[in-house]
């Protein structure tokens, strides 16, 4: 078995006090109360942010807690704009060259990528549309290869992951991009729209949604770079949902035609749920690196601009000792 100095890189110290920034998994002894110490997650928590410039729904979200993007949504009418979240505040975005909503995003702040949605300015409406975003400006990147709205995204600018989504109809249609063209991957286990995604090109993750014979699914499909098989369901079935992290650590929230805060975590393997949103809303976009560091914004009914963010803070624990 690997000792602590051999996982860590460093033995336990021993302190006559606690250290001041301890980090996550480090363990030390306290001469002074005679206990073991050490540092772990603590409760789940959703915390208010700064409100967006303007209330929207049916957005896209990128980035991370405190580099975050939207794009697009619906103000009645679709928008073109985009707003940056520095982990306080929001402010304007360059705008996109195509209004549209209900648009799939992927990457970061700095180097994102919107796809798909409903554009009313376009025929058909279900958008093909590629736009990429250099923390600036939007440019043209190449087309879907299916168009569609409601779908949903992974992966980044240079190796991202469309999936899902309306034509109409509902479609199981996976494309893969490589920073300048869409090219076809394999089919998503069942045609399902309104869904949420994270995670990465060669593992993502697709979750909630609405099929055609279940109008709120609680399905989960995993992606390794070329397939999709089933991995556990959601406790709450829900489309119009929001999701962020990775494939082993994932949280989904909001969502359903009844809105709802229900918030889970996905391990890799099953969903648990925790802490409840402020305000349940469906709608949505969400977007965080971690599912232990997210963000989510806008939604409806009714529209808001209203931001909360989810952590997982380091608590310090006692192992033993008095």
């Amino acid at each position: 078995m690997a000792t602590y100095k051999e996982i860590h890189g460093t033995s336990i110290e021993v302190l006559a006090s606690d250290p001041a920034n301890p980090v996550l998994g480090q363990i030390w002894y306290n001469t002074t109360s005679q206990t073991l110490k050490g540092v772990e997650l603590g409760a789940a928590a959703w915390a208010t942010g700064g409100n967006m410039i303007a209330a929207n729904k049916e957005l896209g979200g990128l980035g991370t807690q405190t580099a975050a993007l939207s794009v697009g949504g619906n103000q009645i009418p679709a928008t073109n704009t985009a707003e940056e979240y520095n982990g306080t505040s929001w402010t304007a975005g360059g705008n996109m060259s195509v209004a549209r909503f209900d648009v799939a995003a992927a990457g970061l702040q700095t180097a994102g990528l919107a796809f798909g949605g409903f554009a009313p300015s376009q025929s058909p409406t279900s958008s093909v549309s590629t736009e990429e975003y250099n923390g600036t400006t939007w440019t043209g990147g190449g087309n879907l290869g299916t168009g569609r709205y409601g779908g949903a995204g992974a992966g980044t600018q240079t190796a991202g992951l469309a999936f899902g989504g309306f034509l109409p109809p509902n479609t199981t249609a996976t494309e893969e991009y490589d920073g300048s063209a869409w090219t076809a991957g394999g089919a998503l286990s069942a045609a399902t729209k309104y869904l949420a995604g994270c995670g990465t090109q060669t593992a993502a993750l697709a979750f909630g949604g609405e099929t055609p014979s279940v109008a709120d699914a609680n399905a989960t499909f995993e992606y390794d770079g070329s397939s999709w098989t089933g991995g556990g369901n959601l406790n709450t079935a829900r489309q119009r949902l929001a999701g962020s992290g990775i494939q082993t650590a994932a949280l989904a929230f909001g969502g359903n035609v009844v809105p709802t805060g229900a918030t889970e975590e996905y391990n890799g393997t099953a969903w648990t749920t925790t802490t409840t949103m402020s305000s349940g809303r469906r709608s949505l976009a969400g977007c965080g690196a971690t599912s232990a560091i997210s963000l989510a914004f806008g939604g409806t009914p009714p529209d808001t601009a209203a931001t909360e963010e989810f952590s997982i803070g380091p608590v310090t624990v006692t192992i033993s000792g008095s």
